[in-house]
């Protein structure tokens, strides 16, 4: 009977001896977590980017005149990029330079203005618009076809468009917010061009210092001189 006590004695005292033993040798959350090769990965590309940041600090400093200029190029960059615009604001630009056509009488419209609003109407309705971002701009171009059309034409890889062709292809520039080509023709929309095609060439063309100047008031008096008929010479 006292044998067995002994036994369950010294039983009891070596397992709480190695418990203890076993829980000190036993490595925690944060220490394992500090073997772990994405921590370990994750420490060194750290400490590259904390050497780069104290060297672009240090040739800065030393070349600041070179710094601002990067800088600068940098800021620009990232302006432009952000005022890029999207292809819901070219399509917005669009509505309107038609709805501002369609104020015009037919008479006094510009027909340049109307063709090229038309023709990017047209294709509109057609789906074959196509807008990309080129990180400080943007590009509007034509697509042969609407991209749900099943016609072998469409579909067969060979029959694509080439990028050779690609300048040809593209509609509109957009940069700073604006569609520059739309604004562009879009400019003395309300003037019919062809409306002065038969006056005299001295009266087609009045620059801006013409106006208001004695060169101009005689232009106006022309205006109401007889016209005079030539005789057929047959």
């Amino acid at each position: 009977m006292a044998g067995r006590c002994v036994g369950v004695l010294l039983r009891r005292s070596c397992s709480g001896t190695a418990a203890p033993a076993a829980a000190e040798t036993k490595p925690g959350f944060w220490e394992r977590m500090k073997s772990k090769k994405m921590v370990i990965w994750t420490r060194s590309l750290l400490r590259d980017y904390k050497e780069a940041c104290k060297d672009i600090v240090v040739g800065a400093k030393e070349r600041p005149l070179k710094a601002c200029v990067y800088i600068s190029l940098l800021a620009g960059v990232g302006v432009c990029s952000s005022k890029a615009p999207s292809e819901d604001s070219f399509h917005c630009s669009l509505l309107e330079a038609s709805a501002s056509l369609l104020l015009l009488s037919p008479w006094t419209r510009s027909r340049t203005s109307d063709g090229h609003v038309q023709r990017l109407l047209d294709l509109r309705n057609e789906s074959r618009l196509r807008h990309v971002k080129l990180v400080c701009f943007s590009l509007m171009y034509e697509a042969p076809y609407d991209p749900d059309c099943d016609l072998y034409d469409a579909q067969c890889p060979h029959l694509q468009p080439r990028i050779t062709d690609f300048p040809g292809r593209v509609l509109d520039v957009g940069f700073l917010g604006h569609w520059w080509l739309l604004k562009n023709k879009m400019k003395d929309c309300d003037i019919n061009e062809e409306e002065f095609s038969r006056l005299p060439s001295s009266m087609r063309a009045i620059s801006y210092n013409d106006l208001h100047s004695q060169e101009n008031e005689k232009l106006y008096e022309i205006k109401f001189q007889p016209v005079v008929m030539c005789e057929d010479p047959e």
